[in-house]
């Protein structure tokens, strides 16, 4: 029988090192909820990867293309006469 107890003590580690429910303690909260739930469904070691590079490539996109509107603007901005 698995054990579901929390691989990671969510009473202990982030609890104590920021103040509760600010930016930092949620943000911790929430990566420590996930990466439990990782344990939890016993995901492979590539799954964990895939997961994580898909998310980083997903945000690398979304911001060169916000780059590339804002380059636009900026050339369009530069190409008006003073």
């Amino acid at each position: 029988m698995l054990d579901k107890s929390p691989i990671i003590p969510l009473h202990k580690s982030f609890i104590m090192n920021y103040k509760p429910y600010s930016m930092e303690w949620s943000r911790r909260r929430y990566l420590a909820e996930a990466i439990q739930q990782y344990f939890d469904t016993d995901a492979s070691l590539d799954v964990v990867l895939d997961d994580i590079a898909s998310v980083l490539e997903e945000n690398v996109e979304h911001h060169k293309t916000r780059a590339e509107r804002f380059q636009k603007v900026l050339d369009g901005l530069k190409s008006l006469p003073y």
